[in-house]
């Protein structure tokens, strides 16, 4: 049975950003900025931080306005502690330990995400005017439409450092980027365009959409197929469940085993789509590969003296 890389490419993640950020000030503090640049901006914005976080630390000495409330400091004490006396610490500990940190720095994190997200659109900006001879106006609506993307993507990454109740994998799923979710760009490029070009952009952006739905299905059907052995007739029909089971599955796609129905699955919808095709010794094999999957994170977790995060399944791309 194949395995995936499991939650170590999101521990990877988190590490990865962490370091990348902190390797990014340490290089940025080693040279003159331009005056007016980014980088100075950046220096700006954490001059005004330390500040802040020298104001804390005397109000935290003085014992005002802390009394009751956990520092970074004392959290990163217990997560050493639990290290050293061989318990397991999860992500979503790391997580909530860092926030405090996370809200001082947000300024800084949201202009990094921003020029990231900036590079993002303006390339996107670009393919689209080319592929489909935006005029100058409407490539700079575009541009000014990616823009108030921009922004309320970085409003649900704030709320989720800012919330009380977000975990590892909440900050995992903001943290992404995938051109092709951008909720709206479709309606917004066909208010645009009209004739051939309208009429190219449907097409293309819906067989883009058919061909990642094929391959997420077939790629769960090897994976569920390899797990419980299912006949013929059965890969039909799961397939047109895993396929309804996408999140670019739109009603009105077609796929052989969905029969009448083309709506999309989510959650217990699904789950109860999938279970209704196998027979009952087959959903005692699911049930058990479904626990060995979490048995097998939950063992890589401690290999690095870690556990899962809440709703880790999110994250699992195995999952169906």
């Amino acid at each position: 049975m194949t395995k995936s890389p499991g939650m170590r490419q999101y521990l990877g993640l988190a590490i990865g950003l962490l370091v990348g950020v902190a390797g990014a000030l340490l290089f940025q503090q080693s040279l003159p900025p331009e005056e007016g640049s980014m980088q100075e901006q950046l220096e700006e914005v954490e001059a005004e931080l330390r500040v802040v976080s020298q104001r804390n630390a005397v109000l935290e000495a003085e014992g005002t306005g802390r009394r009751g409330r956990r520092s970074v400091r004392d959290g990163m004490r217990t997560i050493a502690e639990k290290i050293r006396d061989g318990e397991d610490v999860s992500l979503d500990d790391i997580f909530w330990t860092m926030k405090p940190w996370m809200r001082d720095m947000a300024p800084l994190f949201d202009r990094m995400r921003a020029l990231d997200q900036d590079n993002n659109f303006d390339a996107l900006a670009g393919d689209l005017s080319r592929r489909y001879d935006l005029s100058p106006r409407d490539e700079r609506a575009l541009k000014d439409w990616l823009v108030r993307k921009s922004e309320e993507n970085a409003r649900e990454f704030n709320e989720v450092i800012f919330s009380d109740t977000s975990g590892f994998v909440d900050f995992v799923r903001a943290s992404r980027f995938d051109e092709q979710d951008l909720v709206g760009i479709d309606e917004f490029m066909e208010s645009r365009l009209e004739g051939e070009e309208l009429a190219q952009f449907k097409a293309e952006r819906l067989g883009e959409r058919i061909s990642h739905v094929q391959a997420e299905a077939n790629r769960r059907l090897h994976r569920i197929d390899g797990a419980v052995d299912l006949d013929n007739d059965q890969l039909d029909e799961m397939f047109g469940v895993m396929a309804r089971g996408s999140k670019r599955f739109e009603p009105g796609m077609e796929f052989d085993g969905m029969g009448g129905e083309t709506g999309r699955l989510e959650g217990a919808d699904r789950e109860a789509a999938i279970r209704a095709v196998l027979r009952p010794d087959q959903l005692r094999r699911y049930e058990a590969y479904q626990q060995e999957r979490k048995e097998d994170a939950e063992r890589e977790m401690r290999r690095m003296g870690l556990s899962l995060p809440k709703d880790w399944q999110l994250l699992d791309d195995e999952g169906f």
